[in-house]
């Protein structure tokens, strides 16, 4: 038994090429788990970088459609006019007619659009 525990332990050839695979297939590992982590971090920075060009676009939006809003008030349109000394005026309700689609005749067989008809 003691001519056991004083020789000295050394590694078989199998032994030590199993630590060298092992340890190959670690570092292969670790810089596996890096550029994946580094690709994660790239997708990741697109993924905000597009949200915030979103974000940006709705802000757009939404100004744009105030914009909108506002030149279509009617009480905005009536001002303007008055400002611009403008000859047009507010038509009476009773003055609109209500055309259906099927009341009108092809465009053609007459000859002649809408714009260029006379009553």
């Amino acid at each position: 038994m003691n001519r056991h525990r004083n020789r000295q332990r050394r590694l078989s050839i199998p032994e030590a090429t199993l630590l060298v695979m092992a340890g190959v297939v670690l570092m292969a590992g670790g810089f596996l788990h890096a550029w994946m982590r580094n690709s994660q971090v790239e997708v990741r920075r697109e993924i905000d970088k597009a949200e915030r060009r979103i974000s940006d676009h709705e802000d757009t939006i939404n100004s744009l459609q105030v914009k909108i809003d506002r030149k279509l008030n009617i009480y905005q349109i009536r001002d303007d006019l008055v400002k611009a000394r403008s000859e047009l005026c507010e038509v009476p309700a009773s003055a609109v007619e209500i055309i259906s689609p099927n009341d009108l005749p092809p465009a053609g067989k007459e000859g002649r659009s809408l714009a260029h008809a006379t009553p």
